[in-house]
C-alpha cells in the first residue's frame, strides 16, 4: 500500500509537471525496505518502472492504479473518470429584440435574458444600457427599466463571475416612442 500511494503520488507529480508522453523511472528497496524512485539506475538491484501518461485531466473524480510485474519490469496503468467540462458560459437577450420600436409614454422597457448556466451568489448578470451599467448585478435575469428616455438605446446584458466579466449578450439596439417632454403627461390636444 506504501508503494502505491508513493506511486501514485510520483505519477500525479510527473502529469502535472511535464507533458511528457512516457517516462522510464527506476525503483529499488534499500536494506531498511525503503523504496526508492529515481530516473537513473543506482544500484544493480534498480527495476525498471514504465509510466505512461496519455492525458491529463483537471476534474479527476476516481483513479485506479494497476500495478503488473513481469521480466524485472513493473508496468503501471493509471486509469481516471474525469467530470464532464462545462461548455463556454453564454448569455443571451430574449425581450427586446433587435431594432424593435418600444412605444411607451411612461418610459418602461422590460428586458429578459437566458443563461446556460444558474445564477447564483458568485455568478451573477448585470444590465448595460447605452455603455454604462444599470443597478445592481443581480442572480435574476429580467429587468424593469422606467423613465427610459425616448430615443434610441443599446441594451447589453453581462454574466458575472465573482464581479469579474464571464460572458456578454450581443448588444441591441431598441427605439423608444414616447410622448413628448414639453406637453404635459395628461393634456388633451387642443383643436386648431
Amino acid at each position: 500500500m506504501k508503494l502505491i500511494n508513493l506511486v501514485s503520488m510520483l505519477l500525479l507529480t510527473t502529469a502535472a509537471s511535464a507533458a511528457v508522453a512516457t517516462t522510464t523511472i527506476y525503483s529499488w528497496t534499500d536494506d531498511n525496505g525503503v523504496v526508492h524512485f529515481s530516473d537513473t539506475p543506482d544500484t544493480l538491484q534498480a527495476s525498471t518502472v514504465e509510466l505512461s501518461v496519455t492525458e491529463v485531466q483537471h476534474n479527476i473524480q476516481a483513479t485506479e492504479v494497476n500495478i503488473t510485474q513481469a521480466d524485472n519490469v513493473e508496468l503501471i496503468s493509471i486509469t481516471t473518470e474525469a467530470e464532464p467540462s462545462l461548455p463556454a458560459a453564454t448569455i443571451s437577450l430574449l425581450a427586446p429584440v433587435h431594432q424593435q420600436t418600444i412605444r411607451s409614454n411612461d418610459g418602461d422597457i422590460k428586458v429578459r435574458a437566458v443563461s446556460n448556466r444558474k445564477l447564483n451568489k458568485k455568478l451573477q448578470a448585470q444590465l448595460v444600457i447605452d455603455g454604462k451599467v444599470n443597478g445592481t448585478p443581480q442572480t435574476e435575469l429580467t429587468w424593469q427599466l422606467t423613465n427610459i428616455d425616448r430615443g434610441s438605446h443599446q441594451i447589453q446584458i453581462q454574466l458575472l463571475n465573482n464581479g469579474k466579466i464571464l460572458a456578454s449578450s450581443e448588444s441591441i439596439t431598441v427605439y423608444l416612442h414616447r410622448v413628448s417632454q414639453a406637453r404635459p403627461k395628461n393634456s388633451p390636444i387642443q383643436p386648431r
